[in-house]
């Protein structure tokens, strides 16, 4: 099934907010830099001050190629988040850096940091001998408790720009507040990059579908659940092109496989949708770690409300 495709056609425009913080975790490593790199980007397409974190441990694996333990005055943590100031510095002179060495875990450090945080962005790997344990405990952890919307950053820092490509965003939609509040984020993200957004609904009949319902009433909730999308995108961003789909398969390949050539996939941090398969909880578990594109998981410091989503979700400025 590829059903309820609909676009919606607009010119992209820019806003500028102006405020608010962009808080990034770094280590030394490769990966942590690609994440400083788009951190200070986005820092500076929103305006907000960058807060740049190091975990404090004794010996790390990735050490600014200057510093000397043997005669410097200062530690490995505090030389990488030195290093990193100055990257910013040099890389975006317009955005407003902070850097800190924090006596605690990383994950501790960054979820306790995302509560005053607009967004806080990752790496896609970590360092240290037990490197993907580590890393996917300090990302999931991220993304089951932080207070605001978390980036797992995949793509190359100091890769070649894609050439000819117009930005492009990808949105998970399943019926759920927390997909409308990632659709509003995707939304508004789309405004400061001058991108284009598409939703997605991927869902899987049920392995036994005449105990449930018949197999027309899961396609009529699929279309409704586009039709909602386009409904809620025209009103809160009408000037953003715009096109939503249901598609049938596993949702974490479908995802993927529509992000593949995106800039960005978004979902939410949990969902109930109206099929039990489509939801984005452990969904977004699995694009995270796989996905070739940098991914959003939205988090919201507002309450769940309950009622389907998007019809019921106010738009407001």
């Amino acid at each position: 099934m590829n059903a309820g495709v609909t676009v919606k056609t607009g010119q992209a425009g820019h806003v500028n907010q102006g405020s608010g913080t962009v808080v990034v975790g770094v280590d030394g490593s490769f990966q942590a830099r690609s994440a400083l790199k788009w951190a200070a980007d986005e820092a500076g397409r929103r305006g907000s001050t960058l807060r740049i974190l190091c975990a404090e441990i004794a010996d790390p694996a990735h050490l600014p190629p200057w510093f000397d333990p043997k005669t410097s005055d200062v530690t490995g943590c505090q030389a990488i988040v030195d290093d990193a100031e100055g990257l910013v510095a040099t890389g975006h002179p317009s955005v407003f850096a902070t850097a800190e060495v924090m006596d605690w875990p990383a994950a501790v450090a960054l979820t306790e940091a995302s509560g005053a945080a607009d967004l806080l962005v990752v790496g896609s790997r970590g360092s240290g001998p037990f490197q993907e344990l580590l890393l996917g405990s300090v990302s999931d952890q991220c993304i089951q408790y932080a207070h605001c919307p978390v980036v797992v950053v995949h793509t190359d820092a100091d890769g070649p720009p894609l050439l000819g490509a117009p930005p492009r965003i990808v949105v998970g939609v399943d019926g759920s507040l927390a997909s409308t509040r990632s659709l509003r984020w995707a939304l508004e993200e789309a405004q400061l990059r001058a991108a284009s957004v598409s939703g997605v609904f991927a869902w899987e009949y049920p392995p036994v579908p005449e105990l449930v319902e018949p197999i027309q009433g899961y396609e009529v909730v699929a279309l409704d659940v586009v039709d909602a999308a386009i409904e809620y995108a025209e009103r809160f961003a009408p000037q953003v092109p715009f096109v939503a789909s249901a598609r049938l398969g596993d949702p974490v390949t479908v995802l993927l496989g529509e992000s593949r050539d995106a800039d960005l996939l978004v979902m939410g941090a949990s969902g109930h949708g109206s099929f039990r398969n489509s939801l984005l909880g452990s969904v977004a578990h699995q694009c995270v770690r796989h996905a070739n594109s940098d991914v959003v998981v939205v988090r919201s410091k507002e309450g769940v409300r309950s009622g389907f989503f998007l019809r019921e979700f106010e738009v407001s400025r």
